[in-house]
């Protein structure tokens, strides 16, 4: 039996419509970032940023991108994502074997920064990439309190460094969390 062209076209937009909100992107209220191999979703709000925060960090990063909600006034309410290149790949089989290394060198970071390692490690994905995460809290370097998520995936020996950070007291925090959220769900390579 055939459909009608109608039953078709309904039947179309429905699994586009699906398609849209699984994938979790909106296009309405949200914008796309595409470059140094990556891409990701953003909300619409957010606006890139240059990063100008200091950052006791073990080794230089390739690059940094960084976003911020255009309503905050904070310089702690910022996303910024870098790559490095690392010695070792992270990978299912020996992702547990750097399990006390990673978390031992992400504390010691926070702590180095006027903070403290609040949780993690745990196992994470961003994109089919495994790593780590984290909570921490730290200083920045205008001596705000911020509060941190970060996860650390890899793809081979390239490390990504995903920080969504927050001022501890302040009502963007939701907000950074959703946009971490986005980001995490949306990211991929290519």
């Amino acid at each position: 039996m055939l459909r009608s062209g109608s039953y078709l076209v309904a039947t179309t937009l429905a699994l586009v419509i699906v398609t849209v909100v699984a994938t979790g992107c909106d296009t309405a209220t949200d914008r796309s970032y595409k470059g140094h191999g990556i891409s990701f979703h953003y909300p619409k709000d957010w606006e890139p940023t240059v990063f100008t925060g200091g950052s006791a960090q073990n080794a230089r990063g390739l690059w940094t991108e960084a976003f911020k909600p255009r309503s905050s006034s904070s310089k702690a309410d910022i996303i910024f994502m870098s790559e490095y290149r690392t010695h070792v790949a992270i990978t299912e089989r020996n992702r547990a074997t750097y399990t006390a290394e990673i978390s031992s060198s992400v504390s010691n970071l926070a702590t180095r920064a006027g903070g403290s390692l609040l949780a993690g490690p745990t196992m994470v994905s961003m994109g089919g990439l495994l790593g780590y995460g984290f909570r921490v809290r730290t200083k920045t370097r205008d001596n705000l309190s911020s509060e941190s998520r970060i996860l650390l995936v890899w793809n081979g020996k390239d490390e990504y460094y995903l920080n969504c950070r927050h001022e501890n007291t302040n009502r963007h925090a939701a907000d950074v969390e959703r946009a971490c959220d986005k980001i995490i769900g949306s990211f991929g390579l290519g």
